[in-house]
C-alpha cells in the first residue's frame, strides 16, 4: 500500500498508552488485553499506535540484545492488534538514553532496530515502524535528527523493503517546529513509503496536565487550529510526505462546561477535512487524558 492508501485506510485510531511504554507494563495502566482491541473495532477506531519502552528490557552491552520475553510479549500484542486487522503502529517510546547520549547511544540504538526488524519482518503491511517518539533533548539537533534516521531507515529496509516508517520533528513532534523549519528534515527521495508524524496538546494551557485556562471553542480559538493544520498540510503537499497526527488529547481536567469535548470534535473534524490520519492520546491514568471522543 501506498502511504496515500494507507493514510485513508488509517483513518481516526487510539494510542495503547501508558502500556508497554512504562517501565514495567502494569505500573501505570492495566496489562494489555485481546479485549481492548475488541473494544477499540466497536468505537470504530481503525489504528491502534503501541508505544513501547524498549531501554528497561535490553542489555547495555554489545550485543545490546532484548529480553526474548519482553520481545515475546512486543509481539503478542501486535498481533492482537494486526489479527482484527487494526493498522498498528509500532516504535520506541520514553527512551530518551538515546537523545541523551547520543551519538555514543547510537550502536545500541541500531542494534535494537535491527531486532525490532527482524522480528517483525514477515508482518502484515498494515504494521507500521515509528523510529523514535518526540525527540526534545537540549543536547540532540536537528543533524542528531537526521544522523538518527539516515543510520536506522537502511536497517528497517534491509527486511522490510516497502513497510512506513514514519519520521518526525524535534520540539516533541509539535507541527510548529516543521512548520518553523520547513527545510530541516532530510527526506530521501529514493524512498516513497514514507509518512511525518506530529503531535499536539494545544493550546497547551488548556489541553495539558493542570491548565490555566479553562475555556475553548470561540471562533479564534477553531481558526488557530485550523491555521496550523492548513500549515502543515501546506508543507506535506510540497514535501510529498503525508501526515499521520499520532498524538492528540485533552486533560479531564476540563470538561464539557468548559469546551472538552468541542475541543476533541474540532479537532476531529479538521483532521478528516485535510484528509490526515491520526490516534488519539488515552492516557487517563497519567495526565487525565480521554479515552473516546
Amino acid at each position: 500500500m501506498t502511504p496515500t492508501e494507507m493514510q485513508k485506510r488509517m483513518g481516526i485510531g487510539i494510542n495503547l498508552g501508558n502500556t508497554l511504554d512504562a517501565p514495567a507494563e502494569g505500573k501505570w495502566a492495566p496489562k494489555a488485553q485481546a479485549l481492548f482491541f475488541d473494544q477499540y473495532k466497536l468505537k470504530n477506531f481503525t489504528n491502534v499506535r503501541i508505544p513501547v519502552q524498549w531501554g528497561h528490557h535490553m542489555s547495555t552491552t554489545a550485543p545490546y540484545l532484548v529480553d526474548e520475553i519482553f520481545m515475546n510479549r512486543v509481539e503478542q500484542v501486535v498481533d492482537f492488534s494486526l489479527s482484527r486487522n487494526l493498522v498498528t503502529i509500532l516504535n520506541t517510546h520514553h527512551d530518551e538514553w538515546f537523545e541523551d547520549g547520543f551519538p555514543s547511544s547510537l550502536p545500541r540504538f541500531t542494534a535494537l532496530w535491527e531486532q525490532i526488524a527482524t522480528r517483525f519482518a514477515n508482518k502484515s503491511e498494515i504494521l507500521l515502524f515509528e523510529i523514535y517518539n518526540e525527540p526534545h533533548a537540549s543536547t540532540f539537533t536537528t543533524a542528531d535528527l537526521n544522523a538518527m534516521n539516515t543510520a536506522v531507515l537502511p536497517i528497517i529496509r534491509r527486511l522490510n523493503p516497502t513497510r512506513i516508517v514514519f519520521f518526525g520533528g524535534l520540539k516533541f513532534m509539535n507541527p510548529s517546529w516543521v512548520i518553523g523549519n520547513p527545510n530541516a528534515l532530510q527526506i530521501p527521495s529514493n524512498d516513497t513509503q514514507l509518512m511525518l508524524e506530529i503531535h499536539n496538546y494545544d493550546p497547551y494551557k488548556y489541553a495539558g496536565p493542570n491548565p490555566t485556562v479553562h475555556s475553548w471553542g470561540s471562533q479564534n480559538d477553531i481558526a488557530a487550529l485550523n491555521k496550523w493544520m492548513d500549515e502543515i498540510g501546506e508543507w506535506s503537499k510540497e514535501k510529498g510526505l503525508l501526515i499521520y497526527y499520532g498524538e492528540w488529547g485533552c486533560t479531564t481536567t476540563q470538561t464539557k462546561a468548559t469546551g472538552r469535548y468541542e475541543w476533541y470534535k474540532q479537532h476531529a473534524v479538521s483532521i478528516r477535512s485535510h484528509g490526515f490520519a491520526a490516534s488519539v492520546w488515552d492516557g487517563e491514568l497519567l495526565g487525565g487524558f480521554f479515552y473516546f471522543f
